[in-house]
């Protein structure tokens, strides 16, 4: 078996690409890996050029690769799962999956769940209500949502 294929096919999935390509999406994990950085966190993985991407999570549905990891610098090391969500994804069915398998990894690597939304939407208005009520209806609970 040709294993560069297979590598090569779940790099071409949708959501494991090494680089997030939306400009809305980038703009935010710019920002969120430079706080990070910022705060003394280690171990800093994102889907951004010229950083190393997070591993990809093998789901049963789906495979995925988390936008953003890193190591909090407190004293356990806790590690942080982000994903970003633009207004247009905050609806999307196709996200169910990926935040789904994003909190089974968080629970399994006992990692903190953050998700970050813009403040405002010309579109959409405050998003981070209509994420909290969608994360309630999956069961899914977030351990913040960052609102910049």
């Amino acid at each position: 078996m040709d294993t560069n294929n297979t590598e090569k096919e779940v790099l071409n999935s949708p959501g494991c690409e090494p680089v997030v390509e939306d400009e809305e999406r980038r703009r935010l994990l710019w920002l969120m890996a430079e706080y990070f950085r910022t705060i003394g966190c280690t171990d800093i993985k994102a889907r951004l050029p010229g950083f190393l991407p997070p591993p990809v999570l093998s789901g049963t549905i789906e495979d995925h690769r988390p936008d953003f990891t890193c190591r909090q610098s407190d004293s356990a090391r806790t590690p942080i799962i982000l994903e970003i969500v633009t207004p247009g994804m905050v609806d999307d069915p196709a996200a169910e999956n990926r935040w789904s398998l994003l909190s089974s990894a968080a629970k399994l690597y006992n990692a903190e769940l953050h998700f970050v939304v813009p403040k405002w939407s010309v579109s959409r208005g405050v998003i981070d209500p209509i994420l909290k009520r969608r994360l309630a209806r999956m069961e899914l609970t977030a351990n913040r949502i960052w609102t910049v």
